[in-house]
């Protein structure tokens, strides 16, 4: 099977090239201690200390599919960055590649597909890492491109057994990365259905269904060998599996507990979603009905005000995020990123309907799978806000800027609305990049670099390259060595992948998780050793200055109480895990031996 013919190679090449030149030079600024730090920490201890690692249902798999990347040597964050670069490139390709069996222009193919690209990782949100949110999306589509060759219009059909076998194994992987996508397999059978009915060989069809289904066993078992060979016996595996997909959805299970937080039901949570993409992205049709009737607007005058526009829009974007950057984490933006999410869906939505009949079928199914991943890629993730939804538009927004190129029709005039969605994609994610790296000071503010090996070739700002570097000098002079027990909270996790220690508590996420309160009140209550070393952050690791601003601190080594840690002036968040975690140090005796302007370093007497 191959999956670009000889035409097609110099435009998938030309795209992996742009793809690379884009991606790369993102992996070398910005350090988070939360994200990044847990999913690297995450997938460095399924390679090095598997025992210790902590399985959950949402992190897991992925997790040990990305672990695998640290025995090829790799053991900076720099290094871990890269395998990002090389995974997003893939998805890339894999768009490419379906996409260029059922549209003839590949040239505009790799137009469309570096804006959605920009779109799906040039933003605030993504930590430039291999993680749950990104990796199921990822094999989704790898799975997709066996599975829709089949379905390519004016193509010999290829041999099904191994098409089927290849697109089922994958799939079995991807459901292991995030227990949610088990809901893709559950749409492939129901596109399956749709094609029967649309005039595919029924016969083929359940030929298809029936080899996707070995493929997936195939895989299943592959997996549960992998995970044997690192350690997991069958009886933990099939108990922590069960564990996992009875799991309640931790943000679902609060907010029903605690509804004066405002946090809203996972249901009640999604509807908004959809309700806040859909409702802005109806702007691009009120935009496409009008323009179609400024009949005045041809030739020449139409290019000018056109320019003029599209300007203006990407000058308020770029204001938008300069603006609001500095007056929170940036959620502020998110009617723009809703336009440029909404939009495609029901732009596309309605081309599907007005040419019903007139569609190949192949393209139909094509289409069907495009609105499943943009639904089904999002589930199961940490985040419920709307940029949540970016991870889905790998093949809906270039199906929508190709379609848009070569639709007419007497309502609408989506040329425009076309133009609109690629500036809009590319400003913006431009713009967040350079403005807010995943938590961490302007890009352009961040130029100073860390000594560390483990962190060498990363830039981040002045503050939190000092501070952690005194850190780690700290307890590299303490004799704290790799495969050390150590604390690090609140949402510190950074620091062990920093150090390459162990979390004493299983969650190396300790602050903002709720959901381990009742298993760090039984781990303390059972554990004999405590670690000899807990490093406090005296900051909100969620923000981007409190290591750079000049405001006054108090030492810790003025005494401290659970109350001081928790309410005073290094509060993380009002929190009952930050909480115990300081009522621990108390209970416990610990003093503080060393501290700086960043952390404080608490030792067990």
């Amino acid at each position: 099977m191959t999956l670009f013919h000889r035409t097609d190679l110099r435009p998938a090449l030309i795209l992996a090239a742009i793809a690379f030149l884009l991606l790369t030079p993102l992996i070398f600024y910005g350090l988070d201690y939360t994200d990044t730090g847990y999913s690297t920490v995450m997938a460095w201890m399924q390679a090095a200390h598997p025992k210790a690692a902590l399985w959950d249902f949402n992190n897991f798999g992925s997790a040990f599919l990305a672990g695998f990347w640290f025995f090829t040597g790799a053991e900076s964050l720099l290094a871990y960055r890269f395998q990002w670069v090389l995974m997003i490139v893939a998805t890339a390709l894999c768009s490419y590649a379906i996409l260029s069996w059922f549209y003839e222009d590949k040239r505009a193919i790799v137009i469309s597909l570096v804006p959605a690209l920009i779109l799906a990782v040039f933003n605030s949100e993504e930590g430039l890492i291999v993680e749950y949110h990104n990796l199921p999306g990822f094999l989704a589509l790898l799975s997709a491109v066996p599975l829709l060759r089949y379905f390519a219009p004016r193509l010999a059909k290829p041999n099904l057994l191994l098409l089927m076998l290849t697109s089922g194994f994958v799939a079995a992987f991807m459901v292991f990365s995030r227990l949610p996508m088990l809901l893709w397999c559950a749409a492939v059978y129901a596109v399956l259905g749709f094609a029967a009915w649309r005039g595919f060989d029924k016969r083929a069809m359940v030929t298809i269904a029936a080899w996707l289904f070995v493929g997936f066993c195939a895989g299943c078992l592959v997996i549960v060998g992998l995970l044997v060979l690192r350690g997991f016996t069958l009886q933990s595996v099939v108990a922590d599996s069960i564990k996992s997909i009875t799991a309640v959805n931790t943000f679902h299970d609060y907010a029903m507990k605690h509804p004066e937080l405002g946090y809203y039901p996972l249901t009640i949570s999604t509807g908004i979603r959809y309700g806040k993409i859909l409702g802005t992205g109806a702007l691009a049709l009120v935009i496409a009905f009008v323009w179609k009737r400024l009949t005045f607007l041809r030739g020449r005058v139409a290019n000018v005000v056109e320019g003029a526009l599209l300007l203006a829009f990407g000058a308020l974007i770029v204001s938008v995020v300069i603006v609001l950057a500095s007056k929170s984490l940036g959620f502020h933006y998110g009617p723009i990123t809703s336009l440029l999410l909404g939009a495609p869906l029901l732009i596309v939505g309605y081309i599907f309907l007005a040419e019903w009949r007139e569609m190949d079928a192949g393209k139909q199914v094509l289409i069907l799978c495009a609105f499943a991943f943009f639904g089904l890629v999002s589930l199961g993730g940490s985040g419920v806000w709307v940029s949540n939804f970016r991870h889905g538009v790998w093949l809906i927004f270039p199906i929508a800027l190709l379609e848009m190129q070569r639709f007419q029709s007497r309502f609408w005039e989506f040329r425009f609305v076309r133009l609109l969605l690629i500036v809009g994609a590319v400003v913006l994610g431009i713009s967040l990049r350079i403005q807010m790296p995943y938590r961490d000071q302007p890009t352009y503010r961040l130029n100073a670099r860390f000594a560390a090996p483990v962190l060498s070739g990363i830039a981040s700002s002045a503050g939190r390259t000092q501070t952690l570097e005194e850190l780690l000098a700290e307890l590299r002079t303490r004799g704290v060595k790799a495969g050390d027990t150590l604390q690090a909270y609140p949402s510190m996790a950074t620091v062990y992948f920093a150090t390459k220690t162990l979390p004493w508590y299983k969650h190396p996420w300790i602050g903002q998780m709720w959901t381990v309160r009742q298993d760090l009140i039984q781990h303390t209550k059972v554990c004999d050793v405590f670690p000899r070393y807990v490093v406090r952050a005296k900051f909100d690791p969620n923000t981007a200055i409190a290591l750079d601003s000049d405001r006054p601190t108090v030492p810790f080594s003025l005494g401290y109480t659970p109350e001081k840690l928790f309410y005073g002036e290094y509060a993380y968040c009002h929190d009952c895990t930050t909480y115990l975690d300081s009522l621990f140090l108390v209970q416990q005796r610990y003093k503080v031996v060393w501290e700086n302007k960043g952390f404080a370093l608490f030792a067990k007497p």
